[in-house]
Formats: structure tokens, C-alpha cells, sequence
């Protein structure tokens, strides 16, 4: 017996749709919901996948980030200098108050709007854009610096529309990593935002080896969007940053093409899972979705126990 020697099994959000509407017995077989089944049947099948975002810490999706330095305050939200991706060099000659040219080792990685944050000689960060396209050794800022960086300081870049973190839903591990000697060092992830502030003098600076992860925003309006880190010690300067572990949110279905964002063990599982929801529309009675609903965790179990568990860690590489 030949075997295919495939293992490229794919489906589409339509695909997972129109078969949960057959198995409800809401359309034939070889047949396709309508333009309102489909938009009505995505939405739930997005709050299934949401939903999701309980069972656990799945390999598939997590990830690995990076907090550049700032200063000045012991939060950052994640919205902001918390990337997935990240360009560094030094200056090459010392720039003085106000200056808005800088001159660089190598300005590879760096492009025009990104987001620069340059290491000061009091050790402070000071972030803002480039102004223009980098060329030769020469990076233009749009706001000059605000004191005076020598040569052989810390620079770092990124661009905010591309490499900033999707919000983590959990933060599992962290580390510092020193630039200049490559030593890294372990973090402790408090558990609760007490033990943050229990610490003493937190405005103290020096090499951090405790952090916190909320999941609440800064403000109402950013729900979606960022939670916040708390660090101690604060950043004393601009030659270490601190990388992390997290576990990213699973992607929506927005179009009717979009595959899961999830290994193939999980296609049957969000299927019946979501035959269950539009079953209710179909006239399925309540004793049969409730054992359409025992099936689908059945099934979603099994998935469950293909994945690795939490704890284990895909480290993935980021400094370009």
C-alpha cells in the first residue's frame, strides 16, 4: 500500500464553518452556508478561539520578546518598548545637547520613522524617531538629544508599526542579557502585583531580577491592546535589556480563506465545538447539543494532550 507522504492537511475558516453547519444538519451535504450564515457562524467560531486562550500555555504560541531600556519610571506598558524585534549599535562619535544627527558604528536594521533610543551619558534613555532614511553612518532623530551621549553608547531601534508585542496574555520566564559582555542573568516573575509592592524603594536602580505582568491596561481604552510590566531595580543605563517568554494570543479568523491558528490535532475540536453554537439556530435540541458538547471536549482533550505543556520554551531568535 502507497502512502501519501504528505502532511500538509489544511483547512480554511469557510472549510470549519460550512461542515459544522452540515454536521447541525442546517445545510445539505456538499452544500455551503449562506453570506449570513457564514458572517454570523465566524463570529462565534472567533469567540470559540478566544475562549481557547484558557487551556494553557501551547507551545505553537510562545514567544519570545524583548524590553528595551527606559527610564525614569518602574512600568512600561506593552504598546510601547516591548518588541519582538530589535536593532542596536553605538555611536561611533559623542553627540552633545540638542543635536539631531547622529553618527553610528552601522546603521543596518534602521529605517526611516522607526522608533531610537539613545543611552545618555547620565545613563538615561531618551526615545524618540528617525528623521528621514539613515545613510552611510549618519541616523537624523526627529527631537534632538536631551543631554550629552558619548561615543561608544548604546543605541537601539525598532519599528513600532511591525515589532511591538501583541498583548501577552502570560509572562512566563525572563531574563536580563548585558549587550557588551553577553551575560545573562534570571528573573523572578512575581506572582501578584502585592509582591511588586511590597518591595521597598522600588525607584531603585541597578540590574532587574524582579518583574510582574498584568494583563489590565494602563487606561479603559487599551484593553485590547497592552497590559503593563513592572520592573526592579529600574534600568540604570542602556547596556542591558530584558528578554521574556510569553504566551501570545491566538490570531482571529477574518477572512473566509485565514487557516487556524492552531496545529491540526485542533481542526475537529473547534469544529464540533462550534456545531454545538450554530446547532441552536438549526433546531438541534438542547439533549442532543449537550452530548454534541461532551464530544467536542472529548476531542478537545485529546488535542490538548499533543501539544507540549506549559513550561516548555521555543526560544526565538530576535535581534536582527
Amino acid at each position: 500500500m502507497a502512502s501519501s507522504g504528505s502532511y500538509n492537511l489544511a483547512i480554511t475558516r469557510d472549510d470549519i464553518i460550512n461542515t459544522a453547519l452540515q454536521l447541525a444538519g442546517i445545510i445539505g451535504e456538499g452544500e455551503t452556508g449562506t453570506s449570513s450564515q457564514l458572517s454570523e457562524s465566524a463570529l462565534l467560531l472567533n469567540m470559540i478561539v478566544k475562549l481557547r486562550e484558557a487551556d494553557g500555555m501551547p507551545l505553537w504560541a510562545l514567544k519570545r520578546g524583548y524590553i528595551l531600556p527606559f527610564s525614569g519610571v518602574s512600568s512600561i506598558n506593552t504598546d510601547s518598548h516591548v518588541v519582538t524585534a530589535y536593532d542596536t549599535t553605538t555611536l561611533s562619535a559623542a553627540s552633545a545637547a540638542s543635536d539631531t544627527t547622529l553618527t553610528v558604528t552601522s546603521i543596518t536594521g534602521f529605517s526611516a520613522s522607526d522608533e531610537i533610543g539613545i543611552e545618555l551619558d547620565d545613563g538615561s534613555i531618551d526615545w524618540t524617531t528617525i528623521n528621514g532614511a539613515p545613510s552611510g553612518t549618519t541616523i537624523t532623530i526627529t527631537t534632538g538629544v536631551t543631554s550629552a551621549a558619548a561615543s561608544g553608547n548604546r543605541v537601539y531601534g525598532y519599528t513600532a508599526s511591525s515589532e511591538r508585542v501583541q498583548k501577552p496574555l502570560r509572562i512566563i520566564q525572563a531574563n536580563t542579557l548585558d549587550l557588551t559582555s553577553n551575560i545573562s542573568n534570571e528573573i523572578k516573575c512575581n506572582s501578584s502585583l502585592t509582591d511588586y509592592y511590597n518591595l521597598s524603594a522600588r525607584t531603585t536602580e541597578g540590574l532587574t531580577n524582579q518583574i510582574y505582568y498584568t494583563p489590565l491596561p494602563s487606561s479603559d481604552t487599551a484593553l485590547e491592546t497592552n497590559g503593563q510590566i513592572f520592573i526592579y531595580p529600574r534600568f540604570i543605563d542602556g547596556t542591558t535589556i530584558i528578554e521574556f517568554s510569553y504566551h501570545r494570543p491566538f490570531m482571529d479568523f477574518d477572512s473566509s480563506t485565514d487557516n487556524p491558528d492552531f496545529p491540526q490535532a485542533f481542526y475537529l475540536p473547534l469544529t464540533l465545538e462550534l456545531t454545538t453554537f450554530v446547532g441552536i439556530k438549526g433546531g438541534v435540541t438542547i439533549e442532543e447539543r449537550r452530548e454534541m458538547r461532551k464530544e467536542a471536549q472529548y476531542y478537545l482533550e485529546q488535542a490538548l494532550s499533543t501539544v507540549a505543556p506549559e513550561g516548555s520554551l521555543y526560544l526565538q531568535p530576535g535581534e536582527r
